[in-house]
This record gives C-alpha cells, sequence and structure tokens, in this order.
C-alpha cells in the first residue's frame, strides 16, 4: 500500500512541475499579427483610377535594366555609341562593353556624347533593346580638385 501512494506522489509531481512552472514565469505576451486590411471596393477603385496605367512595354523596360561602372575606352560619335571597360563581379573578369546612346539618353555632367573622353569613368544603366545596349543614362564622374599636399603650413609663433 505504501508503495501505491509513493508511485502516485511521484506521477502527480511529475504532471503538476511543469505547470506551476509555467504559471510561475509571467502570463505570454500574445503576438500580434499584422493584417492588412483590405480597402473597400470604393476605395480600390477610386486609387485605381487616380493611377495612370502604365504600359506592358514600360513596365518590362525598366524592370530589365542593367547597370555598369567602369572607364571609357573608345568614344565613337558618329555612331553615338562608347566602349566601357568594367569589371563583372559574378564572373570575376574584367569586359569591355559597347552602348549605344539616342534622343531618350540622359546624360549627366556632360551636354554631349563628344565631351565625354577616353579615361573617364562613368555610371551607365542601359536597356538591351533587339539586342543592342541601349542607355537611359550616362553619368560622367567629375574629378574634383586635389588638396595641394605640399601647402605650406600656418605656424604661430
Amino acid at each position: 500500500m505504501k508503495r501505491y501512494f509513493v508511485c502516485i506522489a511521484i506521477i502527480l509531481a511529475v504532471m503538476v512541475l511543469p505547470a506551476i512552472s509555467a504559471f510561475s514565469q509571467g502570463p505570454e505576451t500574445p503576438v500580434k499579427e499584422d493584417k492588412a486590411v483590405a480597402p473597400a471596393p470604393q476605395a480600390a477603385q477610386a486609387v485605381m483610377a487616380q493611377t495612370p496605367p502604365v504600359a506592358p512595354a514600360e513596365a518590362a523596360a525598366k524592370t530589365n535594366e542593367l547597370s555598369i561602372y567602369g572607364e571609357v575606352q573608345a568614344v565613337n560619335v558618329p555612331a553615338s555609341s562608347i566602349s566601357v571597360q568594367y569589371y563583372d563581379y559574378d564572373n570575376d573578369e574584367e569586359k569591355t562593353l559597347e552602348v549605344s546612346l539616342d534622343k531618350d539618353s540622359k546624360l549627366e555632367n556632360v551636354k554631349a556624347i563628344g565631351e565625354i573622353k577616353k579615361g573617364d569613368w562613368v555610371d551607365v544603366t542601359y536597356a538591351v533593346t533587339a539586342g543592342k545596349n541601349m542607355a537611359k543614362m550616362v553619368s560622367v564622374e567629375v574629378e574634383e580638385p586635389a588638396a595641394e599636399e605640399n601647402a605650406p603650413v600656418e605656424t604661430a609663433e
């Protein structure tokens, strides 16, 4: 009989102790889930009416834009193109890319392609159109004048 009470006491202790320790840690804070509130159908229609439609070709062109940064190797003004040597991190090698400019290409820090010269560093955003690399934007890096390294230092005497 004594063994029977000892076994019941052990079983109760095993069952009750985890419950007691869970309550002694304090109440659990419920995790709030961020749920997006679906707009009313009228509100959604109003928003869609205000948003201008985007042509599928225009949307695809924006997603297919690529960008490189490199040194100009050649400028072909009659063909309106530049060759840029850049480092391809994906393949771990230097590559040269010819990029054509058209009337829609934006130039930054220069007014015309004729102002770009070999050795300039450029940031080019382009898209491949009909197998040709067409520049969307060409930004020429402007060198800042270097501070004089041997400038005299004024000393107070």
